[in-house]
């Protein structure tokens, strides 16, 4: 069902409507509950040593706690428990519920796992097990207690169990979904498993990327189960997720005869006294990422510190107001360079004061290249009047400009639309697609589990940690997606792009440095050696 450049995302429902054509059109249930078991154990089987932190190749015989649940989650874990023995470890099966039915694929793979001489216990001697410290010779938990069938909040036993799985610092893998874990809005059901990785079954859910998804799925891989493909089973994804495999299709490459003219010229507008650094970060990034050339649009007081900051760029000045912003007419020095820019940055520091007020909206009207708005230019669209913004974007598209993209946060977003950073990130899906749809653009909703939302498609994010919650960071994006929007015509694809790479970049910084502690600036200039691990499978 999955190609390389696209992994559906698809919700609860139609997850069950994918297996359910599936088993129609002949593939029996037992034989997707074998799959699923063996792709799981592939998994365990090729990450026991990250999971453990035992030295590679050490010679050691793993112990596997497997919880299984009433669904075919826990059928799965009896497959697995199986698989494992096979391979030489110690697997106990813990039935925390009533035992599967007999005859069901559940009841079956239970049979067998007790037919090969497989320890079964029940949820009152696990729990004694991790609350008195009988668990200490387990090496890993596999959790198979619910995926995606809950919808309703845990409470007693099985809250307690999660509740004492979560407090047993023992790593933790997680089956299609981390128990507890709403499959469609990542909200825990009173509480869920914090997982250090979650191998979800034949596509991807939502809840694994927005609410509080992020803190409780740890790595996620998606497991092949061979399940038909969503158009033949009539099913319309929510979203598809932005990772590795899809990047390295996506990314540009250069041939030998590449110049810096056939790379783009991205303008980055900006800045205001205190704030520089935001539009030399932004410009940082876009020459980082490979942008042929960079211009910084600055207040003539910041001018010469912007000129002598970064020497691979160059810099108009604008009129100041004398206070370090803009002024009014300040618009004026950019009309005759306009056309010669292939993308532009407007935002970064830019403050919002009447000639910012001025800027943006003639930037969203005439500027025909790819438009990025970011920081206080979506406050200024913010503060017009009901109604305005969207006549602007209408106005853009009627002219031929290529779609804007716009990078909000959570409470820039709650600007744009007139409500509350909450409610955003109550349902991150929703406000991003609706800004997307409201403004005809592509929207970057930032945060943990970054979407990307255009009319047709949505992104989910994969990469980037929590040490990037630092300033700075959306200047870097910034920057990064204007100099792909620069080469790449597709806006959705340059804007998923370049989120991708920002946090792949974080990632690298977090693995080298032990965590959080690195800065935007390092996250720019770690922008090249990300794109040589999609280039060309770097380490």
């Amino acid at each position: 069902m999955m190609r390389g450049d696209y992994k559906p995302v698809v919700t609860r429902a139609d997850m069950r409507r994918l297996d359910a054509f599936t088993i129609a059109e002949g593939t029996p249930a037992i034989e997707l509950m074998e799959r699923a078991g063996r792709s799981i154990t592939g998994y365990l089987l090729g990450h026991c040593d990250e999971l453990t932190g035992s030295e590679e190749n050490e010679e050691r015989t793993y112990s596997l706690l497997v919880l299984t649940g009433p669904g075919n989650n826990g059928g799965d874990g009896f497959v697995v428990a199986r698989l494992v023995a096979e391979q030489g470890w110690r697997a106990t099966v813990a039935v925390c519920g009533s035992a599967p039915a007999p005859g069901t694929e559940s009841g079956l793979n239970m049979e067998r796992w007790i037919e090969a001489r497989g320890v079964v216990i029940d949820a009152t001697s696990c729990l004694t097990l991790l609350r008195d410290g009988s668990a200490d010779d387990t090496d890993i938990i596999l959790d198979c207690l619910f995926g995606t069938g809950l919808d309703r909040p845990l409470e007693g036993r099985y809250a307690e169990l999660i509740t004492m799985v979560n407090a047993s610092g023992l790593p933790v893998v997680s089956v299609d979904m981390p128990s507890g874990l709403c499959a469609d809005t990542g909200r825990p059901l009173g509480v869920a498993v914090v997982a250090d990785a979650t191998v979800t079954l034949g596509a991807a859910k939502p809840g694994l990327f927005v609410g509080l998804g992020p803190d409780h799925s740890g790595r996620i891989a998606i497991a092949d189960i061979g399940l038909r493909g969503t158009t033949e089973a009539g099913v319309d994804p929510i979203g598809q997720v932005v990772d590795e495999e899809t990047c390295e299709l996506w990314v540009p490459h250069r041939r030998g005869t590449t110049h810096k003219g056939q790379l783009g010229h991205v303008l980055v507008a900006g800045g205001s006294a205190g704030k520089t650094g935001a539009v030399l970060l932004g410009a940082c990034a876009a020459l980082r990422t490979g942008a042929g050339l960079v211009t910084m649009a600055v207040p003539a007081s910041l001018a010469a510190v912007t000129d002598a900051a970064l020497f691979e760029a160059m810099t108009i000045s604008l009129a100041d107001d004398g206070a370090g912003e803009l002024a009014v007419g300040a618009w004026s020095a950019l009309v005759g360079p306009l056309g010669s820019f292939g993308a532009a940055v407007i935002g970064p520091g830019l403050g919002t004061g009447a000639g910012a007020i001025e800027l943006v909206p003639r930037l969203v009207e005439e500027f025909p290249g790819a438009l990025v708005i970011d920081a206080d230019a979506l406050n200024v669209l913010a503060r017009l009047e009901a109604g305005h913004a969207q006549d602007l974007f209408r106005a853009r598209r009627r002219s031929g400009h290529r779609p804007a993209i716009l990078t909000p946060h959570p409470g820039e977003m709650a600007r744009l639309l007139s409500i509350t950073a909450a409610d955003v990130q109550l349902d991150r899906l929703a406000a991003c697609r609706k800004l997307a749809d409201s403004l005809f653009v592509t929207a970057v909703l930032k945060g943990a589990g970054t979407l990307v939302s255009s009319q047709q498609r949505t992104g989910f994010n994969s990469s980037g940690n929590p040490g990037m919650a630092t300033p700075g960071m959306g200047d870097v994006l910034a920057g990064i997606i204007a100099a792909f929007a620069a080469q790449v015509a597709d806006p959705f694809t340059a804007a998923a792009l370049a989120v991708y790479v920002h946090g792949l970049a974080a990632d690298i910084l977090a693995d080298s440095v032990g965590g959080a502690g690195f800065l935007a600036s390092e996250v720019a200039d770690n922008v090249p050696h990300a794109l040589g691990v999609l280039r060309n499978g770097m380490p």
